[in-house]
């Protein structure tokens, strides 16, 4: 039987599309056709997994950024055996299930084996090694961006290299100033953990499919500005989720290991995210207006060439901060300024008034350290600035409740404060003096130190 006799008898017999007969023709001289098609369907089936029961493409797709994000697409088994015959089944690897296993070391292991079964890991191996070498302009760039910080996001990034399961704060860089350096330093992070990264804008993140980033290590959040509730108490509760359902379109759900740490960079300084006193997962950083001193050319490629250094710094550098709480850190060596200015700045209009109406309270000697209130009272006192709010009372008792947990006492007596403006005969003008009203309710204490704690 001659070549073209071969190549005849093929396609008779399998299915093989066009495209791949004339890679054979082209490769094909004397030698053995048979050896030369077992080649090629070796090489396309790499293309190809089966977990459990449902074969998968390994595709790659490109975000609004034109990042390269590595997916299993789900494949139909006859739309694989059209292209390339039955005999393809035969070389596509076989998996248990999908697993998530991160691991930074030169030890990583993309397929995992355990008690015979054969599972598939989504965490892609790191592209960098560690190496001794010089790491100048990278610590230059970090000490620019965090400032007296800088030992904090040293700690964190040693952590997130060595033991990335490990919980960490939500590292937020804030500068309305464009070109500060918010984006490289996420860009950095995605070159040094490859695929294991990933930038996303708002309605990316928002959306109810996160397969894009349900295995990755670093979930990078652009140009953030969260005004939605649901989406805020998704970030909270990511920080510490120790699992996650991953959603696909067309797939089913995949319950998950998950350990991504979340990175958010905002142009509004003052209120990208709404913030409560008792937030305590958010590490936010004012970064500073690039100054001519502090401009590096070429800088991306700078960094990267310092990357291997840098991971050798990582693993030989002691930690400054112990482990204190579950995301390492006390949360008071990450507290900051920018941090401070977003929970004012956000804080709901009752909670303001309330601080308005007891500063003004303890601004009187004779209010003493602590006074009694009830929201109802309160509520009587506040309602010609809050007018426009339904249910008052109700709000402001959760404020004092919730958000405040100022202290409550059982049904007693106690003195409610008020100011009442009366004509002063010897200042001959209208003097505000406090006054106090004998009452009886459950009432909350609240402190002269924590208001003032507050302002």
């Amino acid at each position: 039987m001659n070549n073209e006799q071969i190549l005849l008898h093929t396609k008779k017999s399998t299915p093989y599309p066009q495209k791949i007969l004339q890679e054979i023709r082209d490769k094909v001289s004397e030698k053995d056709h048979t050896d030369d098609l077992n080649s090629i369907l070796l090489r396309e089936s790499e293309k190809y997994i089966r977990v459990a029961t449902d074969y998968y493409r390994l595709s790659h797709i490109l975000n609004a950024r034109k990042q390269s994000t590595p997916v299993q697409q789900l494949w139909r088994k006859g739309a694989i055996m059209g292209d390339f015959g039955k005999e393809i089944f035969r070389y596509i690897k076989k998996y248990v299930a999908f697993v998530n296993i991160p691991d930074n070391s030169e030890t990583y292991l993309k397929e995992h084996i355990h008690n015979g079964d054969t599972y598939y890991n989504l965490y892609e191996q790191m592209k960098f090694a560690p190496a001794p070498g010089d790491m100048t302009i990278t610590l230059k760039f970090l000490t620019r961006i965090f400032q007296d910080k800088t030992e904090i996001v040293l700690d964190y990034l040693k952590i997130l290299y060595e033991d990335p399961t490990q919980n960490l704060p939500v590292i937020c860089l804030v500068s309305k100033i464009q070109e500060t350096g918010k984006s490289t330093f996420m860009k950095w992070l995605c070159i040094i953990f490859g695929r294991n990264a990933i930038i996303l804008g708002n309605e990316e993140f928002s959306t109810n499919f996160n397969s894009l980033y349900a295995s990755k290590l670093i979930v990078c959040i652009d140009e953030s500005f969260i005004d939605k509730t649901i989406i805020k108490e998704k970030i909270k509760r990511l920080t510490t989720a120790d699992s996650i359902n991953m959603e696909a379109k067309g797939r089913d759900t995949i319950r998950m290991d998950f350990f991504g740490k979340l990175i958010l960079s905002s142009n509004t300084e003052d209120n990208f995210i709404k913030m409560d006193e008792d937030d305590n997962r958010f590490f936010v950083v004012k970064v500073p207006e690039l100054t001519p001193v502090d401009f590096i050319p070429e800088l991306m490629d700078r960094l990267e060439e310092e990357i291997p250094a840098f991971l050798y710094l990582l693993n030989n550098r002691l930690l400054v901060y112990p482990k204190k709480s579950r995301l390492w850190f006390d949360p008071k060596v990450y507290e900051t300024a920018a941090l401070t200015k977003i929970r004012v700045n956000t804080r709901g209009i009752v909670e303001k008034e309330l601080l308005r109406w007891f500063g003004d309270i303890f601004a009187f000697d004779a209010a003493g350290d602590q006074v009694h209130v009830t929201p109802i009272r309160l509520a009587g006192e506040l309602e010609k600035s809050l007018r426009q709010i339904t249910g008052l009372s109700s709000q402001i008792a959760h404020v004092l409740k919730e958000e405040w947990k100022v202290p409550q006492a059982a049904n007693n007596k106690f003195k409610f404060p008020s100011i009442v403006d009366n004509y002063d005969d010897t200042e001959r003008m209208m003097v505000s003096k406090i006054t106090f009203t004998k009452t009886t309710g459950t009432y909350y204490t609240v402190t002269r130190e924590f208001i003032e704690s507050k302002t």
